[in-house]
């Protein structure tokens, strides 16, 4: 009985801080602050529902962080109800739903025959398909296949764009040996890509074919534009400018 009190009188404070923090740093410290301090209960619980919760539905920052709290504690839940709705409405849609959530997953293939079977008919050229399709392709690996799906796509579509697109085209043609193509490829996507993976992309190219002057100038550009802050870059963009700066050494 005494644990349990705790428990519940530690919540509670736990409760009653947190909506006094919350009412300080959103301005609301006013009317509230008065009824905080003379009904601490039920005032916490009134400023949980008409203060706190309305803004968790409307707050990008906020569904974002109930969206992850939920797949931490059920993570196959969207897989389960992307199965579900597509054995109650086979739609191209909700077949690309659900090859998403695979793809999440590393299921690559299982990702690949839902968009081969949603790019029929009508949809056969549908862009955002034919993206996903290229997207699991290269997953497994196939950057054949997948360069492929996105020439299809710009055969039928020239006048679709799409900065997704043109990354995974440009991994996709390197990684299946179209060299020159790639380059291209990376060299387009300089200034149009965030981060520096384009320019290194592109000078690590040059460097293998022999162009010495243009794989400088690439790594050079990437270490002035993205080496001010490197700390403002995530993981990934941070190791394709260390990649710029080892070149330049």
């Amino acid at each position: 009985m005494d644990l349990n009190f705790s428990l519940a009188g530690l919540l509670g404070l736990a409760l009653y801080a947190g909506c006094i923090f919350h009412a300080i740093r959103t301005g609301r410290i006013n009317y509230w602050l008065l009824i905080l301090i003379f009904l601490p209960g039920l005032g916490s619980i009134a400023y949980l529902l008409i203060e706190v919760l309305p803004e968790m539905r409307t707050s990008r920052a906020a569904r974002r962080a109930v969206s992850g709290l939920g797949e931490v504690l059920d993570p196959n839940r969207a897989l389960r109800e992307g199965e579900a709705n597509l054995e109650v409405l086979d739609t191209a849609d909700n077949r690309r739903h659900l090859a998403e959530e695979h793809m999440k997953r590393g299921r690559w293939a299982e990702a690949e025959a839902l968009y081969r079977a949603a790019l029929v008919g009508p949809l056969a050229d549908d862009p955002a398909l034919l993206i996903g399709l290229a997207k699991a392709l290269s997953g497994r690996g196939d950057h054949a296949g997948a360069a492929e799906a996105l020439d299809k796509l710009y055969r039928d579509s020239p006048n679709y764009e799409s900065r997704e697109a043109r990354l995974i085209q440009a991994r996709s043609l390197e990684g299946a040996g179209r060299l020159q193509e790639a380059a291209e490829a990376w060299r387009a996507l300089i200034g149009y890509a965030p981060g520096p993976e384009a320019q290194v992309r592109y000078g690590l190219l040059m460097k293998k074919a022999g162009e010495a002057g243009r794989a400088k100038e690439a790594f050079t550009e990437a270490v002035r534009t993205y080496g001010r802050d490197p700390g403002k870059l995530d993981p990934a963009d941070r190791e394709w400018l260390a990649q710029a700066q080892r070149n330049l050494a």
